[in-house]
């Protein structure tokens, strides 16, 4: 694959329709996972004015003259737009004087720039979120998982040039998602940490120990695709719980873990019930967790860096379809639990994620299940590591995992 050939994003169709009727949109991520990229590809970003802040000059140019130039240019891109939140008025005031002008503020720091167009922007901004690529976009292929959601067809495609192991140890981060050699993916998760933890959180006065920090990462990493115990994880990491909670609150606002929440018809047991944790990218979990090679990663490890990677493609799934994705589990008697459930209105989309490759009945116990707690029965499918298709009794859909 050309590492200099842009892979198109999903994301870019739902921006443009954002813009179609917002005068701002916010696009944040974790660093690295494209947006400078899409912006500058895709149309018709890639024809507006386009302002890094990254640049020491440009800062300069638009601290001297925002006025003026934001109110000038009908259309226009800030990237890395957190350097300087006091651009944000200016671009309020722009708006609010023509509110047929579209600005996108783009930042990998989220919490930075968050809090920023909060304060500044509320009632003018749609947010979104991008993260790695989907296995569809990396192989520039369209998505097996889109298609099956919006279409109900589950369409073929050829197994990819590598192994399930391979890409769930060096994750599909765009950077690293082009490196084949598993030392160099590990050196290069390892200057992604370092850049995370020494540009985006030294300023933070949340963050008294970087030391402290990088080790609370460890501890989570080890614990993915599991219920999240804080007290747990707070005192493996030697951390006292208020501590563990404020960075696992940072964490989850700059995008790099997420909580998945359960779900129940009561709100209130949705919020309090514990949620279950997952990276943004597999790859950066099992460099955390410390393993060197795919052929390191235990059976048990790999099957949750295996449902890791499942819900990257799941969330991604959920923002482009506006659904809402949660784990099922249901206490008493004996424990049901099911990986995913997806929402889309008043249809719901449940997926079991097994690693093996010759999948049956006994692997989708779970998801059988399901039919006796909804009145209308979900479309359930299981995702699995093999290449089978079809489906199992029980109107079970196979799901093979290279069709992601």
């Amino acid at each position: 694959m050309n590492k200099f050939t842009y892979h198109p994003r999903e994301l870019a169709r739902l921006l443009r329709q954002a813009l179609s009727f917002s005068p701002v949109v916010v696009l944040t991520g974790p660093r690295q996972v494209g947006k400078s990229t899409l912006l500058r590809e895709e149309t018709p970003f890639r024809e507006w004015p386009y302002f890094s802040l990254d640049d020491p000059e440009i800062l300069v140019l638009l601290r001297r003259r925002a006025r003026e130039i934001l109110f000038e240019e009908k259309q226009m891109i800030l990237d890395e737009v957190q350097r300087a939140p006091e651009l944000l008025l200016y671009v309020k005031q722009a708006v609010d004087r023509d509110r047929s002008r579209r600005i996108v503020l783009s930042g990998s720091a989220n919490l930075l720039l968050m809090k920023g167009v909060a304060e500044s922007l509320a009632g003018r901004a749609v947010y979104l979120e991008l993260g790695p690529f989907s296995l569809s976009e990396f192989l520039r292929r369209p998505s097996g998982l889109l298609s099956l959601l919006e279409k109900g067809l589950l369409p073929k495609a050829e197994k990819p040039p590598f192994s399930l192991e391979e890409i769930l140890f060096k994750g599909l981060t765009p950077p690293v998602a082009f490196i084949s050699s598993p030392e160099e993916a590990r050196l290069w998760w390892r200057g992604y940490v370092a850049t995370y933890l020494e540009r985006d959180l030294r300023d933070l006065s949340q963050v008294a120990d970087l030391a402290d920090f990088h080790r609370f990462l460890e501890v989570l990493a080890t614990r993915i695709a599991a219920p999240l115990n804080i007290s747990e994880a707070a005192r493996d990491a030697g951390l006292s719980q208020p501590t563990a909670s404020r960075y696992l609150n940072l964490l989850e606002t700059s995008g790099l873990v997420s909580r998945l929440r359960p779900y129940y018809t009561s709100l209130t047991k949705r919020l309090t019930k514990r949620p279950k944790l997952y990276f943004f990218d597999s790859g950066l979990a099992c460099n955390l967790a410390g393993y060197l090679h795919p052929r390191e990663i235990p059976e048990n490890f790999l099957g949750r860096l295996f449902e890791n990677f499942v819900f990257q493609h799941l969330h991604a799934a959920s923002v482009l379809l506006s659904g809402e994705l949660y784990f099922f589990r249901k206490y008493g008697g004996r424990e049901k639990e099911v990986d995913f459930l997806l929402r889309r209105g008043k249809h719901f989309y449940a997926f079991e994620v097994k690693l093996t490759s010759h999948p049956g009945l006994r692997e989708a116990e779970g998801l059988l299940s399901l039919k006796e707690e909804f009145p209308s029965s979900p479309k359930l499918y299981l995702i699995h590591a093999g290449e089978e298709t079809g489906t199992l009794p029980g109107g079970i859909r196979l799901f093979p995992w290279h069709l992601l």
